[in-house]
């Protein structure tokens, strides 16, 4: 179940999904990306920000007469605009983005975009009644955290915890946290079991994934 709500939370992802570094291992992964940002105050707060990805995602992905295809693009979408895709690719590669080429790199995120979508965005069909809660945030060394709760009529509320970096003067998702457990660790694993299976080699992963997407 856990899995199943980070993204009507996108929701990730979207994270869960989508999503994606919590934990002090994020520090020696710093995105390249980051070198290149602007110290400028970002256009909107992060809260702004999670608030308008929950009702694009309820918009664009919970109506029923939407086809599976429609759906998915919709939440590949929504990752392009809110999730920074780049950082979430090197931190779900481990040490192992390392020996993989710009290029490579770029076809692995696409990849798993598409592999979150394929796993996720179906989901959103079940979405009926639910509510999503906004609360506070806080900042965090050079990152803004901020805590959402899930709201079941049927179950207990479930703790959303987006992790949002400023880049240029726009915040963008680099995890969610879903009940303490973060959506971006688990997906590391995952991956670098594949990779470690290959003998160190990225690329059975990327063959991995396109296999499932169908690509």
């Amino acid at each position: 179940m856990k899995s199943r709500i980070a993204i009507p939370a996108l929701a990730a992802a979207i994270v869960s999904v989508t999503g994606l570094m919590a934990g002090p291992a994020f520090a020696g992964n710093a995105p390249s990306a980051s070198s290149h940002t602007v110290e400028v105050a970002a256009s909107r707060s992060a809260t702004d920000v999670i608030k308008t990805l929950a009702s694009e995602a309820i918009v664009g992905l919970t109506d029923q007469s939407l086809s599976n295809d429609t759906r998915r693009q919709n939440f590949v979408a929504l990752m392009d605009r809110y999730f920074a895709m780049d950082v979430i690719s090197r931190f779900v590669l481990g040490r192992y983005w390392r020996s993989i080429s710009e290029e490579e790199l770029n076809e692995f995120a696409d990849l798993l975009q598409d592999y979150l979508a394929l796993n996720y965005a179906s989901q959103f069909k079940d979405f009926n009644g639910e509510q999503f809660v906004v609360g506070d945030e806080k900042q965090q060394n050079k990152d803004t955290f901020v805590n959402s709760q899930f709201v079941r009529p049927d179950g207990p509320p479930v703790s959303i915890v987006w992790r949002l970096r400023e880049f240029g003067d726009e915040y963008k998702i680099i995890d969610v946290t879903v009940e303490g457990l973060s959506m971006g660790i688990t997906q590391r694993d995952e991956f670098t079991a594949v990779i470690q299976k290959n003998g160190g080699e990225v690329s059975a992963l990327t063959e991995n994934l396109r296999a499932k997407v169908g690509k």
